[in-house]
C-alpha cells in the first residue's frame, strides 16, 4: 500500500513539477496564471484533462481545444516522479522515503532550469538544506561537527572561485553546493565537489564555452551521494 501511494504521489507531484519547470523558462510567474492554460489557444485546461499520464493518453498529445501537441516532457516528467517516489519508497525507511523525494521533487526542476536559463530557484538549496538538517540530526548527529565543515569548505571553494571567475560562478550554485554537502556528509564531500566539477569541465569542453550551468552537475553528483549516505552504502570500503 505505502508503494502505490508514493507512485500516484509521485505521479501527482510531477504534473506540478512540470508547472515549475515550465513557468519559469517560458517567462511567467509560478503564481500566473492561476490555472493551467493551453500556451498556444491560451484556454483553461479542465481538470479531467490535467490527471498525470492518463489525459495524455486519453487527448492522444494534443490540445482539446486548438489540436496543437503537448510536449512528451510532461508525462515523461510525471512517470519519473513516480518511479522515483516508488523507488525510495521501497528502499528507504518513510522518513529517509520522504526526504530523497522531497530532494527529488526540487532537483528536477533546478536541473532543467538551469540548463535553458542559468537560474537556481532558491527553493531548491532551502529544500535540501531542510531534508539535510532533519536527516543529520536523525541519522549521523555525531557527525553534524565535520558535515557542517564539510558545507563551510564548500562554500569556502566557491566564494574563492567567484572572485577569481567572477562570473563563472553563479550565486545559486553557492548556496546548492553546501546544501548537498552538508546531507552528504563530510565523507562524500570531497567526491562532491570533484564530481560536480568534473561534470562541467566535460560539459564546458563538449559545447566550447567557459560560461557554463553548474547547477546540474551539482544536482546529479548530490542526489546519487546522498542515496548512497542513505543507503549506508560506503563506496571507499568497496
Amino acid at each position: 500500500m505505502k508503494h502505490l501511494i508514493f507512485f500516484i504521489l509521485g505521479l501527482i507531484f510531477g504534473s506540478f513539477a512540470n508547472v515549475l519547470i515550465y513557468r519559469p523558462i517560458a517567462g511567467l510567474k509560478l503564481n500566473e496564471p492561476r490555472f493551467s492554460i493551453c500556451p498556444v489557444c491560451r484556454n483553461r485546461i479542465k481538470w479531467y484533462d490535467n490527471i498525470p499520464v492518463l489525459s495524455y493518453i486519453i487527448l492522444r498529445g494534443r490540445c482539446r481545444y486548438c489540436g496543437s501537441k503537448i510536449s512528451v516532457r510532461y508525462p515523461l516528467v510525471e512517470l519519473s516522479y513516480a518511479i522515483a517516489f516508488l523507488v525510495n519508497s521501497s528502499v528507504f525507511p518513510l522518513d529517509k522515503a520522504i526526504a530523497m523525494s522531497l530532494v527529488f521533487l526540487v532537483s528536477v526542476p533546478a536541473f532543467m532550469i538551469d540548463l535553458k536559463k542559468m537560474l537556481l530557484p532558491d527553493y531548491t538549496w532551502i529544500v535540501i538544506s531542510l531534508v539535510s538538517a532533519y536527516t543529520n540530526l536523525r541519522y549521523y548527529k555525531e557527525l553534524i561537527i565535520l558535515d557542517a565543515l564539510g558545507a563551510a569548505v564548500t562554500v569556502f571553494v566557491l566564494l574563492l572561485l567567484k572572485i577569481k571567475y567572477r562570473n563563472g560562478i553563479g550565486e545559486g550554485d553557492i548556496f546548492l553546493l553546501p546544501a548537498f554537502a552538508f546531507g552528504c556528509g563530510i565523507l562524500y564531500m570531497p567526491m562532491l565537489l570533484l564530481l560536480s566539477s568534473f561534470g562541467g569541465i566535460v560539459f564546458s569542453l563538449s559545447r566550447k564555452q567557459t560560461l557554463i550551468p553548474f547547477g546540474p552537475f551539482i544536482i546529479l553528483s548530490g542526489y546519487v551521494l546522498l542515496m548512497l549516505r542513505y543507503l549506508n552504502i560506503n563506496i571507499f570500503m568497496l
